[in-house]
């Protein structure tokens, strides 16, 4: 696990979801807070895995931002101390969308979810193509309630297709957008939101 990209630890997690903390410098953040809809994983000692999807991320409040702020300070050097020096908390939302075995991937909830402090890793592209080879996940997502699903959708599929060769991109989301219509059959006003993002 030495060469995975590692984004922080879980905070809190439940059946269906869970939080990452990471503390790192704002200078840092666009090299190491993941994007919303990146696939992320949660290896336990087990060799199990869950599997999930970033739907928020959240800066957190910092007493000395609000402190300069509320005075007003302009100055560029304590901005630049700030945003590289100062550590930012940083809090990530994942939704749970599968869980796996060795190289097993299954589209459902994990037994367990993550423990508290485990380490969370972010997946590379031949992960992310093994996990997304089927579009079980799906189901998940759209029923996931209380978090913005369609725009979740919309940034798991494309980082799904970017993983994938150029030339099988455009077959990848095609195939998508079929299931997402079986999904979505009964809320086609939906549907034609999604569909019409993807493009």
């Amino acid at each position: 696990m030495s060469n995975e990209t590692s984004i922080g630890r879980v905070l809190r997690a439940s059946t269906t979801s869970f939080a990452i903390g990471c503390q790192q410098p704002m200078a840092e953040q666009e090299r190491t807070t993941p994007e919303l809809g990146a696939l992320v994983k949660a290896p336990n000692g087990a060799g199990r895995v869950t599997y999930g999807l970033v739907y928020n991320v959240v800066v957190e409040d910092d007493p000395f931002v609000r402190q300069l702020v509320a005075a007003g300070i302009e100055d560029e050097v304590y901005i630049a101390d700030q945003r590289q020096r100062r550590q930012v908390p940083v809090v990530v939302d994942v939704l749970i969308v599968g869980c796996g075995q060795g190289l097993e991937v299954y589209h459902r909830l994990p037994p367990t979810p993550p423990g508290t402090l485990d380490r969370i890793f972010a997946c590379n592209h031949a992960e992310i193509v093994r996990f997304t080879q089927r579009h079980d996940w799906l189901r998940t997502v759209v029923a996931a309630a209380q978090i913005p699903a369609d725009a979740l959708l919309i940034a798991a599929l494309r980082n799904a297709a970017a993983a994938r060769p150029p030339d099988q991109r455009e077959a990848y989301l095609v195939g998508a957008g079929r299931e997402m219509a079986k999904l979505l059959a009964l809320d086609l006003a939906r549907l034609d939101g999604v569909l019409r993002q993807l493009r």
